[in-house]
């Protein structure tokens, strides 16, 4: 084991099945999913395909790539993607959209005909109410609407479930109810939580585990930085542009919003080419382009 790894190690602190990494390893062994997908479900399911943890789907360059932390299909050709949500200000709804959209998308990529898009099920597993009324589920569908006012199922297979851990109304299992409590509580009540606890306890003593997710949460933290710093540098590119268009000199920004003049001249440059509709995403990314090429001279 070398230095590095020893430090990971001793920076480990164990965690619940509410995290994603340790969710996503747990319903990697379908012996662990199966049983899951059917508390959720609240139907049987015959035999799954192959789970796959953390699918990483982005289908060009440009495109918005998106990990999955349980991506799923069964014999029956009906493909579940399975989220642990703890954040609260997700946004949900729209990032549901978008991985569903996502999803069928990965499938019309292998060549698939639409006519043969499969069965989807995006479901989000939240420790909180992502909606506000208590319900233990919400199950999401397309519809169209009549000039009655009635609505009829679309039938586009495509469904989004969200379930909430932490309910109270709603016709569910005691199944259900008890792994919801081993969620939220972390408190095993029977045969099949206590086989989850025991499958969590074996992963937090797995040294190799360990030092795979702290190297995989030092990474993510350094992409929220990452993301971090480039919102701020997109709305400075922004404020820029918007005083030039007004006619003001490097100076002058540089005083009003308090920058080094250096740091405007620089986005000026860069914005030059795209007046005068001033993309910031663009600006920012020939930029980035330029000072690449800049690090990589030196």
């Amino acid at each position: 084991m070398t230095d590095k790894e020893k430090i990971l190690l001793e920076q480990f602190k164990p965690v619940t099945i509410r995290d994603d990494m340790m969710f996503g390893t747990v319903m990697a062994d379908p012996k662990c999913c199966k049983p899951f997908l059917e508390t959720i479900l609240g139907t049987k399911i015959r035999k799954i395909e192959y789970p796959e943890r953390e699918k990483t789907v982005a289908l060009a360059v440009n495109a918005k790539s998106i990990r999955m932390d349980v991506y799923i299909e069964d014999e029956e050709r009906t493909v579940y993607d399975v989220e642990m949500q703890t954040g609260r200000n997700r946004n949900l709804p729209r990032r549901s959209r978008y991985y569903q959209g996502m999803i069928d998308l990965n499938i019309l990529a292998k060549g698939e005909d639409y006519v043969n898009l499969k069965k989807s099920l995006v479901i989000f597993v939240c420790t909180f109410d992502p909606f506000g009324h208590d319900e233990y589920i919400y199950r999401c569908g397309e519809y169209y609407r009549l000039s009655d006012g009635s609505y009829r199922p679309l039938g586009d297979d495509a469904w989004k479930i969200f379930v909430n851990a932490d309910g109270h109304k709603g016709n569910v299992s005691d199944e259900f109810k008890v792994l919801m409590c081993y969620i939220m509580k972390g408190e095993a009540k029977d045969p099949y939580t206590r086989t989850l606890e025991e499958k969590v306890t074996a992963i937090n003593n797995n040294d190799e585990w360990k030092v795979s997710y702290m190297t995989w949460a030092i990474k993510l933290a350094d992409e929220r930085r990452d993301a971090r710093e480039e919102g701020r540098a997109l709305k400075l590119i922004g404020s820029v542009c918007k005083k030039v268009a007004k006619g003001k000199s490097t100076k002058m920004i540089a005083e009003e919003l308090e920058e080094e003049e250096a740091t405007i001249q620089s986005i000026i440059s860069a914005a030059v080419a795209y007046a005068p509709d001033y993309d910031a995403e663009k600006i920012y990314l020939a930029m980035d382009q330029t000072a690449r090429k800049l690090a990589a001279a030196e």
